[in-house]
């Protein structure tokens, strides 16, 4: 019977695919062996090996006719598990310890194979249960995952128009360049920006920030938590985008709801402090 409720632990690889497959279908991807070869960086034949041990152990079906990739219940719930995990993660090392989104989605992808379920827990409630990752993302708990806004791709905003930032994709996440930018221009979920110019013919869009500091999400107040948010000293700074990098990111249009965007609770920043001896 726990078989059939608990998600299974999972090694390392495994749940990476498993976590792979889980963010491709979340953006209507197509889930082919091929697709999930050039998404990974492995050959082929390695991900034939996997998606065959997979299928072995009830985690994924593969559709006779189309090849398509699904994960089955157990799948689904192990890939929620690692992706809450590595959520967690990415928040204590960026908004806590103070490391930058790239460096803290690396480190994650350590951590959450090493967190027990109780320590999750733990961190969770520390963090005071955020709904999405740092970059926007919802975070499964128990089956459930938030309901959030849709947002629409930042590329199809029109000049002159004004959007807030709602998530950053997890296809975004997986360029350590692009969220290094992202993060030093503060492009990150709650921030406000005008559209100032689409250049079609250039494949690119200018854009400021007009919202200010953005203290109100925690940033720089000396505790550790400025890390994971970056770029604020500049923000007011007109921001050149590719469209196609545009399109990984979602926003809303105009000004959205604070209360949609997580803050970390003081107490973390204050255990954080203590701990460091500052």
């Amino acid at each position: 019977m726990g078989d059939e409720y608990e998600p299974r632990e999972t090694t390392e690889a495994a749940a990476e695919y498993l976590m792979t497959i889980r963010y491709m279908h979340a953006e209507e991807q197509p889930v082919i062996a091929a697709r999930l070869a050039e998404r990974l960086g492995v050959s082929p034949a390695t991900v034939s090996g996997m998606v065959t041990r997979l299928a072995r152990e009830k985690l994924l079906t593969v559709d006779d006719q189309t090849r398509q990739l699904d994960l089955t219940d157990a799948g689904q719930r192990a890939a929620e598990r690692t992706f809450r995990r590595h959520a967690l993660a990415e928040w204590l090392l960026t908004e806590v310890v103070g490391l930058g989104w790239a460096e803290a989605d690396e480190e994650a992808h350590h951590l959450q194979h090493a967190m027990s379920d109780r320590v999750t827990d733990k961190i969770d409630e520390l963090l005071g249960r955020p709904p999405t990752c740092p970059h926007g993302n919802p975070i499964p708990r128990d089956g459930h995952t938030p309901d959030r806004p849709a947002g629409i791709r930042l590329s199809e905003a029109g000049a002159g128009s004004e959007v807030t930032i709602l998530r950053v994709t997890e296809e975004a996440e997986e360029d350590a360049r692009l969220l290094t930018f992202l993060q030093e221009h503060g492009v990150r979920p709650g921030s406000i920006f005008a559209i100032d110019e689409v250049a079609d013919h250039l494949g690119t869009m200018r854009l400021h920030r007009t919202d200010g500091r953005g203290d109100w999400l925690g940033a720089g107040d000396g505790l550790g938590g400025g890390g994971g948010l970056g770029g604020d000293e500049a923000q007011d700074e007109p921001v050149t985008l590719g469209l196609v990098a545009a399109a990984k990111l979602r926003v809303l249009p105009g000004r959205a709801d604070a209360a949609l965007f997580h803050r970390v609770p003081d107490r973390a920043r204050i255990a954080a402090s203590m701990g460091s001896g500052r």
